[in-house]
């Protein structure tokens, strides 16, 4: 009796040794991949977000950080983590980082948790799927930690919207499946759970909206597996289970609210669309292109090269588009596969549902049609589909596994290399200009970039690029006439400047920026004017209360000088002590 106790001890302690050791395996993957990122400098709409965001600056005032993500309430919990970072990081890149890799490597532990769950289910009989069970579930995770299409979401910081809330989608889904697991009251526990997790996942971002489906899906393919459709309807009906069909659909019509969704705005109305230039969205051209990124999405996950942050994708005009036509027919093909093997292996087809739902909330139109940061939620199904057809198809599991390691290793060479155009904001605009050249914000931004690096030229022919594509661009004119200013063309910087807010007369920057060329002039009240412009657009603006600061002082109003001042460094500007000191001598 003893010896047998003493047999099993050892054998749980196996166990738990071989499972911390995977653990381990999946986080050093996980690192080495991303060695290479953590000195990534802050990208795109991570300035607005995040470094010139004065909301996330105190984490204790709720209020401004739910305030500041009007109207999208729907990203509340990802903008408070960036409150967390800013608080004990200030602006090092650093921390924000390792808090995206921390997320991402937990999404990997649920998707290992999650897919175990799903083989545990009743749906899967087949022996050498539930045989290779701890395999399938570990590689599932593996393959999702290291695949190169995730790069966006984890290195691009305010991409957190995207891995966050699958994070808290994949807790919601696993509690759920745990809970059913349960005969006795304490499934309730779990339900609890589910749901506070399907609300942070709500709260993070939009796709949350697709967990209720996701739930439907299981319930048919995997808990309920020979049961019809109306069978379920019944079924549900017996069981009291109305009570969790009201939960769902209380959660589907809290979404409208919290987000302020307008079907008229959202689906009906026109926008202009920032995938390719001079294209305007309607629901219907939105739609139809839809069925081209999935497409897209398809390729990257089996083949992830050519990646690009910023698509030149334009618009489908008809279905009957030889692409659009043909990538409607393989999205019916797909649809028509995870039916297939429904009845075939339930596991594989539970995977291509996955791709399928989770691709939903892509079909309502945005103004950019294509974004790789949406497969991190996607790659989830992709990855289960990968994992068991191998394990299902080749009959000695070590050369499943042999596969499946190789295949780990290119992916995180792959993945390592893609870091390497995040590392900087010019490698990352040169990389995006080479592939996507008739963008003209991309020439923007590789000329703004151009100019904070003082490559005047460079950045000149960039900005005369951007206004080829797009002449009614006030920014650019603002950034060429800035280009303009600093080599000491003053007049082509008044020109520029003043087609900036002739095109767009709220433009802070411009206002700004055309008051420092006034005060070199010595035109000091209309410097003056324009000042007050700036502040009055913008009263966050920094800048343009230290110019003012600079213009009080020059006119000997130093009491003015010195507010505006103090009011520029609370606002994040670097105001030297010597300066403050200066100003509150004289006045």
């Amino acid at each position: 009796m003893f010896l047998g106790q003493n047999k099993i001890f050892l054998l749980q302690k196996m166990f738990i040794i071989k499972r911390i050791s995977l653990i381990i395996a999946i986080c050093l993957v996980a690192v080495i991949s991303y060695s290479n990122s953590f000195n990534g400098p802050f990208h795109f709409d991570d300035l607005p977000f995040i470094v010139e965001n004065q909301t996330i600056r105190d984490i204790g005032d709720i209020g401004a950080i739910w305030k500041g993500v009007l109207p999208q309430h729907s990203r509340f919990v990802a903008f408070y983590t960036f409150a967390l970072n800013y608080h004990f990081n200030k602006l090092d890149v650093f921390g924000y980082h390792v808090t995206n890799l921390v997320i991402h490597i937990i999404s990997s532990l649920l998707v290992w948790w999650f897919v175990a769950l799903l083989i545990d289910s009743p749906g899967i009989n087949d022996e050498r799927i539930v045989k290779n069970k701890h395999n399938i579930s570990f590689f599932t995770a593996l393959l999702f930690v290291c695949h190169p299409v995730q790069t966006q979401a984890v290195v691009y910081i305010s991409q957190r919207f995207a891995s966050l809330s699958t994070m808290f989608y994949l807790l919601a889904l696993c509690m759920y499946l745990y809970g059913r697991s349960f005969r006795s009251r304490g499934k309730i526990v779990w339900f609890v759970g589910s749901g506070l997790a399907a609300l942070l996942s709500m709260f993070t971002k939009e796709i949350a909206i697709t967990i209720p489906i996701m739930l439907l899906v299981i319930e048919i393919i995997l808990l309920n597996p020979q049961m019809s459709i109306k069978g379920h309807l019944l079924s549900m009906k017996r069981n009291n289970r109305w009570i969790y069909c009201l939960l769902i659909f209380s959660f589907l019509l809290i979404i409208p609210q919290q987000f302020d969704f307008s079907i008229k705005s959202q689906l009906f109305s026109e926008k202009i669309s920032n995938s390719h230039n001079g294209d305007v969205i309607t629901f219907a051209r939105y739609f139809v292109t839809q069925f081209r990124v999935v497409m897209t999405f398809i390729r990257l996950l089996f083949i992830p090269v050519n990646q690009n942050v910023d698509y030149d994708f334009a618009l489908s005009k008809s279905i009957f588009e030889p692409a659009a036509f043909f990538s409607f027919l393989a999205f019916i093909m797909l649809f028509g596969f995870g039916i297939f093997y429904r009845y075939k292996d339930r596991l594989v087809s539970f995977g291509i549902f996955w791709v399928i739902v989770t691709f939903l909330p892509n079909f309502i139109p945005r103004s950019d049609v294509i974004f790789e940061h949406k497969l991190y939620l996607i790659s989830v199904g992709f990855c289960i589909v990968i994992v068991t057809m191998l394990f299902r198809s080749i009959k000695e599991p070590r050369n499943a596994i042999a596969i499946l390691c190789i295949l780990t290793i290119v992916y995180s060479k792959l993945t390592y290399q893609r870091n390497i155009v995040w590392g900087s904001e010019l490698s990352l605009w040169e990389d995006i200009a080479k592939k996507s050249p008739k963008k003209w914000r991309v020439h923007y931004n590789l000329g703004s970039e151009y100019s904070i690096l003082q490559k005047n030229e460079l950045a000149l022919l960039s900005f005369n690029e951007s206004l080829r594509l797009n002449p009614v661009n006030a920014d650019s004119y603002n950034n060429r006439g800035n280009i303009y200013a600093r080599t000491g063309m003053y007049e082509q910087a008044l020109r520029n400047y003043n087609k900036a807010i002739e095109l767009d007369s709220k433009n802070a920057k411009a206002y700004n920026n055309r008051g420092s060329i006034y005060r070199l002039e010595g035109q000091l009240d209309k410097a003056l004017s324009d000042y007050n412009k700036a502040v009055e657009l913008d009263e966050n603006y920094s800048f343009a209360y230290f110019n003012r600061s600079m213009l009080f002082s020059i006119k000997g109003d130093y009491r003015n000088a010195y507010y505006d001042a103090i009011k520029a460094r609370t606002l994040g500007r670097n105001i030297q002590d010597s300066y403050l000191n200066e100003l509150r001598e004289k006045y």
